[in-house]
């Protein structure tokens, strides 16, 4: 019995050492580094993932959705956008129907998302610091959540 306490204890331990770890976690917004774009406020963040033209500079800028971890998706979601997955569906379809406005790329994998983003001066995006800190393709502007 004493050794299936402790082999509960040290799983409980582990645990606790992996939720703290992922207390670490902070999204990003990030540019391709050869992109203009030095700074975005996040009224032009969330305009821009909402179908809406951003252009600082002139430059007209273009979304890319990274879907390639829904905890991440959801995080930008609720703290960056201040919606549901459902509304924000229903807000992309609203303004392709409309207004003709297209749907911000999708990508599923974060290397296939960083190769787009790298090739695109004008492409923005979202994705876990720790994916993007050691990538000089890309550049980070700001931390939109910390976990």
């Amino acid at each position: 019995m004493s050794l299936a306490r402790l082999t509960l204890t040290l799983a409980l331990l582990l645990l606790g050492g992996t939720a703290r770890a992922s207390g670490d976690d902070r999204l990003v917004l990030i540019v391709s580094a050869s992109s203009p774009v030095a700074h975005l406020e996040i009224i032009d963040v969330r305009k821009l993932f909402l179908g809406l033209r951003v252009a600082p500079g002139g430059v007209p800028l273009r979304p890319l959705d990274n879907r390639a971890d829904a905890r991440m998706h959801e995080a930008f979601l609720q703290n960056v956008l201040g919606m549901s997955d459902e509304a924000f569906e229903r807000r992309l379809l609203a303004m392709t129907l409309r207004e003709g406005v297209p749907r911000p790329a999708v990508y599923y994998g974060t290397a296939e998302l960083l190769a787009a983003l790298a090739s695109d001066p004008s492409a923005v995006s979202v994705a876990w610091a720790r994916d993007v800190e050691h990538d000089r393709r890309v550049r980070v502007l700001r931390v939109l959540w910390r976990d």
